[in-house]
């Protein structure tokens, strides 16, 4: 998670408040989201990089 990133901060707080609604298909929609966020890509393809 980007700390800069409002949209980031709002999808960890859906994720977290899904999570104490015991909702956890959105608890994992919010984890596919943060994943796929454009913040996130350089991350992703790097450590995908790693494993290779």
């Amino acid at each position: 998670m980007s700390a800069n990133c409002a949209e980031c901060a709002r999808l960890e707080r859906e994720r977290e408040a899904a999570r104490q609604a015991g909702d956890l298909s959105k608890v994992t929609d919010c984890a596919v989201l943060l994943k796929r966020h454009p913040d996130h890509s350089k991350r992703a393809a790097s450590a995908g990089r790693r494993r290779a």
